[in-house]
């Protein structure tokens, strides 16, 4: 069984998943892998830092009453630019997905080739559809907390507006 399917079983009220299984599964997408694992990584941290930091400008701007009551309080939105971070991430997730499933394809029609042991030709599939998979299992949260961050954004221009600022974007 694969992570993402024994994370939804476990969400699910499931078994938890035995760390030994995430290891092979890991290593048999080869080494698309673990740029798909820095790419979602770097999604992760850019995601909760986005989170926190426009919540703790509308808190900030909530206790204060608005912006005009308290001198500390910046009039601009901050982090356009980590947005587009994001959505990089985003969009390079399911691009090296997709990377992986021409590797895995290649090196099955090289075991083709080779004579076509099914156990070959097996790993090569086993690895496209693998990085494949991770490719979108990162892909399709990242872009659901991307648009949810532009929500909030909003929500913050907004609060900026109504205590009588402009809502620039810092980026």
């Amino acid at each position: 069984m694969n992570p993402v399917t024994a994370i939804l079983q476990r969400l699910a009220g499931g078994p938890a998943m035995d760390p030994r299984a995430v290891v092979e599964w890991f290593a048999g997408g080869g080494w698309t892998m673990a740029a798909l694992a820095a790419v979602a990584l770097v999604l992760a941290y850019l995601v909760l830092e986005r989170f926190l930091d426009i919540r703790s400008q509308v808190r900030a701007i909530e206790r204060a009453g608005g912006l005009g009551s308290r001198p500390g309080v910046g009039a601009r939105v901050r982090g356009l630019r980590r947005i587009g971070l994001i959505r990089a991430c985003v969009v390079v997730a399911p691009l090296l997905g997709l990377l992986g499933t021409v590797t895995g394809i290649i090196e099955t029609f090289d075991s083709i080739l080779a004579g076509g042991y099914v156990a070959e030709m097996g790993e090569g599939i086993r690895k496209a559809l693998l990085t494949t998979q991770y490719g979108l299992a990162i892909a399709a949260p990242g872009l659901l907390a991307e648009r949810l961050l532009l929500r909030r954004q909003q929500r913050l221009r907004r609060l900026l507006r109504t205590a009588g600022h402009a809502g620039e974007d810092e980026g």
